[in-house]
């Protein structure tokens, strides 16, 4: 069986209640993501099975309490704790419309699919008519317009961002 690819979700922490849910952490903007009647893969022996959502509780940003179909009880989610969380390898992770939430993109290393890489993300501007990510390459800084028409890929796991810019942005 190939082993699907998917964008990290979280990691499950342990057990939460009788019922078989468990306590998920969560990596940045993947609550925004998790549906009921979605699948998720639970990364076990090396091996992505996908598990039904039944129920999700968002906690925080970085936590929720899920409950999977098939696991129905206390050992079920003792047996899943500790495994790695990851979204259907056919979906794009979404960033919800908050303007905060590119904030959490500081420090993520920044490349484009034509001009290659980029630099760091060093700061956000949330200025309420154009907000924009700030990126830094030695001396040089480059406004990047924080709008998901730009983004093509976030790597959570490797802090990294895509972008697919407009011609010419990258050398002005």
């Amino acid at each position: 069986m190939l082993v699907p690819d998917g964008v990290k979700a979280g990691l499950i922490s342990k057990p939460y209640g009788l019922r078989g849910e468990v306590n998920i952490i969560l990596e940045p903007q993947a609550g925004n993501s998790i549906e009921p009647d979605t699948p998720l893969f639970i990364d076990i022996d090396g091996q992505r099975v996908p598990f039904f959502v039944e129920e999700v509780e968002l906690i925080s940003r970085d936590q929720a309490i899920i409950k999977f179909e098939f696991i129905d009880s206390l050992e079920g989610a003792r047996e899943v704790s500790g495994c790695m969380l990851y979204f259907d390898p056919g979906r794009q992770l979404e960033l919800s419309s908050g303007h905060e939430d590119f904030a959490n993109f500081i420090g993520f290393t920044a490349s484009d699919r034509e001009s290659g890489m980029l630099g760091t993300i060093s700061d956000y501007l949330p200025h309420p008519m154009n907000p924009v990510l700030v990126i830094q390459s030695g001396t040089r800084e480059l406004l990047v317009p924080a709008v998901m028409d730009f983004i093509e890929h976030i790597d959570s796991a490797k802090q990294s961002i895509l972008f697919i810019l407009p011609e010419g942005l990258t050398s002005l």
